[in-house]
């Protein structure tokens, strides 16, 4: 137990010399200086990379500053404490900023005021590394540390030390002689509770060492001031409920120590340090076994020498420039990388400038030409192109005509007379837009446009008419397409859902995509080749594979006149495949390659948007969104993903922004002329807020730069629109099976 030595006179303030008043009195009467033959330096000598021992006959130098135990073996460590291995500790360890008196405090605290930790007058700090001492009469081992907010390079490495040697503690005292609590102490206690939680708990769990602590430590916090109050108790709150408030507030998260005590005095300016209440507090928590009882002096040390390897190796000590460039400079970002102008604020007549590389987005059209010859001798020139429908002519302002590329259908030629730069884009209005003409996309436009008003006049006819030509070469055991509306199995809606009807060849009932995936011949109905057969006919087949599927529906009459209704379905679906397949040749390939050689530049590749850039949804047909979203219906309460209501996802592109979208997410129609679209095309709905706020602001912008979250984003490849129309596709026919693959 502690034993408070009430005998202890009242001396002067902590650290200070006792003739120190004496000292100043005579430097005040001396006269000026008359002679300057004899001026001496001042020594500041730096002994951060010096190894300094400060022992005493009762303390050791445990690790130096350097990260280095000077203490090899469990053995020695036993010698050193002058104490056997079989006794029980407790180590009680001390921290706060230099010169806030720790030694002091630790020398009156725990040996009745006996100089066992070295103090010093002089502005060097006389404590560097870690030192130990042993109370044999209560059984603790004290550690005084290096003190914080030192002027030490390697603060990095300093913090490192001071927190392994916070991991092995039982009993933190942060020592604080401020008026307030500052923030380096809110600081340095979140930090330690965070490298506790996150490296120092499960290392130590970790060691194979009987006994080894895996619990933070107790903190108590040891408040001295002069002038201000401390911290108070009251009815409503206590000092420790006002400190974890505060942490939080801070954002520093200190579940990592056991308990947080704090400890208030306020000592008068001729008065002397009254430890009375923090050795009470200590008593407390020494006497406490229900977190962390007390261990061997061999365990200690293992578990200190094994954080110490751990935990090493060199830290790079970057010094923080603690100059406000924000507070000079010019706050115009870069919109595609979000970087700030480098020069002065007001800098009229000088373009912005960073001098760091920008990263390069589609939507912003923020990759220039150069003249390779004249960036070769130091300029940056811009070079213009000269597009006819064959060749480009690339002219240099300075060296002329200097290549000449020929156009392809795969695209244009590259040019080694050039290099491409990308170049920031700056949010300001100084910018002009380009405005490009984009005369092949605008055909493109129109020709979708007056597509898809056709379509969407004839779905209704043109949909009753196919199903009613499918009826006809269908077999007689084929349910008519009238009478199929949900799927045979899983009873999805075919209308509400947009998925197509198929119709098994064994039993002849509509099925969906998913519940008809199988292929295996059905020798029963006359179909010898791989058809498409549902769940319950694929098992009835591999059990009875010449059986008839549904024969109780079936008489042998009926089953003799199957040949022949079979025989007309083949050549109708024969004929189909071929028409489909030249169609989809000579048809989609040259409209593909029609498409990618009319899009404008800043338009995000199809490659790339491969999900709506606003609701997230996947692009892609019915059936692909219907097996995503099952697939994902664990996680899709958690994503951002709009949910899957039916039909299919098309790919189009805001004439804006230039990302990809679907339908639902960009129904606006307006002009976009800083694009050069002078007539109403398709701008997904977050330009057309973007545009609405920036009217409610102020006056409309015209600036060509897109919303600043308007960023590509990259998944996976699905069917692409150009920009034509946002309608789902109706359900086709039975006729029509499976658009991608051959119909069986």
């Amino acid at each position: 137990m502690l034993k408070i030595d009430k005998t202890v006179e009242c001396n002067s303030a902590i650290m200070e010399p006792c003739d120190s008043l004496n000292f100043y009195r005579e430097e005040a009467l001396r006269p000026d200086i008359v002679c300057d033959a004899d001026f001496r330096s001042i020594p500041f000598t730096s002994t951060d990379y010096e190894v300094m021992d400060n022992s005493t006959d009762r303390s050791f130098l445990l690790m130096d500053a350097n990260e280095h135990l000077h203490i090899a073996t469990p053995e020695l460590f036993c010698k050193k404490l002058h104490c056997p291995d079989t006794a029980k500790i407790k180590v009680v360890t001390i921290f706060g900023n230099t010169g806030d008196g720790k030694s002091h405090t630790m020398n009156h605290t725990f040996f009745k005021g006996e100089e066992v930790f070295k103090t010093s007058p002089e502005q060097n700090s006389c404590t560097l590394g870690v030192y130990a001492a042993m109370q044999n009469e209560i059984g603790v081992l004290c550690l005084d540390t290096e003190g914080l907010l030192s002027t030490s390079s390697k603060s990095n490495q300093r913090m490192r030390m001071l927190l392994k040697i916070l991991a092995i503690s039982d009993i933190v005292i942060y020592r604080t002689r401020s008026e307030r609590l500052h923030s380096d102490m809110y600081e340095f206690l979140g930090t330690a509770s965070k490298a506790f939680c996150l490296h120092f708990s499960q290392a130590l769990q970790s060691l194979s060492i009987q006994g080894s602590a895996n619990l933070g430590p107790a903190v108590i916090i040891f408040h001295e001031t002069r002038h201000t109050k401390p911290l108070e108790n009251s009815v409503e709150e206590s000092a420790e409920e006002k400190l974890r408030e505060k942490f939080a507030r801070l954002n520093y998260d200190i579940n990592a120590f056991s308990s947080l005590r704090y400890v208030g005095i306020q000592t008068s300016s001729n008065g002397s340090t009254d430890y009375n209440k923090l050795i009470a507090a200590l008593r407390v928590d020494l006497d406490n076994t229900t977190v962390r009882s007390a261990r061997q002096p061999s365990i200690i040390f293992k578990a200190m020498r094994a954080l110490n390897k751990k935990f090493s190796g060199e830290i790079v000590e970057r010094s923080i420039n603690p100059f406000p460039e924000q507070y000079f400079t010019c706050p115009i970002l870069c919109a595609s990388c979000n970087r700030r102008c480098q020069r002065s604020m007001g800098h009229e007549g000088e373009d912005h400038l960073n001098l760091n590389p920008c990263q390069h987005q589609h939507q912003f059209e923020n990759k220039v030409e150069l003249c390779k010859v004249c960036y070769n001798n130091g300029r940056e020139v811009i070079v213009t192109r000269i597009d006819t429908w064959t060749h480009s002519v690339i002219n240099c302002p300075h060296c002329g005509e200097i290549a000449k590329t020929f156009k392809y259908w795969s695209g244009t030629q590259e040019c080694d007379a050039i290099r491409t730069q990308t170049v920031h884009i700056w949010k300001d209005s100084n910018i002009s837009p380009k405005g490009p003409s984009h005369s092949g996309q605008m055909v493109l436009d129109k020709v979708s446009y007056v597509c898809e008003a056709l379509t969407n006049f004839s779905s209704q006819p043109t949909g009753v008419l196919k199903e009613w030509c499918a009826d006809k070469v269908a077999p007689k055991y084929w349910k008519p397409n009238h009478e199929i509306v949900n799927c045979f199995s899983c009873k999805k809606n075919f209308d509400k859902t947009g998925l197509r009807k198929h119709h098994c060849r064994g039993c002849g009932e509509g099925f969906c995509d998913a519940c008809s995936k199988h292929r295996m011949p059905v020798p029963a109905r006359k179909w010898f080749e791989n058809v498409r057969v549902c769940n319950d006919c694929r098992q009835f087949l591999l059990k009875h594979p010449n059986s008839m599927p549904g024969s109780s529906n079936a008489d042998a009459s009926a089953a003799a006149h199957e040949e022949t209704d079979v025989t007309v379905r083949k050549c109708g679906e024969t004929l189909y495949n071929t028409i489909s397949n030249v169609a989809s040749v000579a048809l989609e390939c040259t409209k593909d390659i029609i498409k990618d050689t009319a899009r404008p530049d800043y338009w995000v590749p199809d490659s790339e948007a491969l999900s709506c850039h606003i609701c997230k949804m996947k692009f892609g047909t019915a059936e692909e969104l219907l097996a995503l979203a099952m697939s994902n219906a664990n996680e899709r309460a958690q994503s951002p993903q709009r949910s899957f209501k039916g039909g299919d996802c098309k790919r189009h592109h805001c004439r804006k922004c230039g990302q990809g979208v679907c339908a639902e997410c960009s129904k606006s129609r307006r002009p976009v002329p800083e694009r050069g679209w002078l007539d109403d095309v398709r701008v997904c709905d977050e330009c057309v807020s973007d545009n609405v706020n920036t009217t409610v602001g102020g006056s409309l912008s015209s600036s060509s730069v897109p919303p600043d979250n308007a960023t590509p984003r990259t998944n996976s490849n699905c069917s692409s629109s150009g920009g034509g129309g946002g309608s789902q596709r109706q359900s086709e026919v039975c006729f029509l099976d499976d658009p991608k693959t051959k119909v069986e």
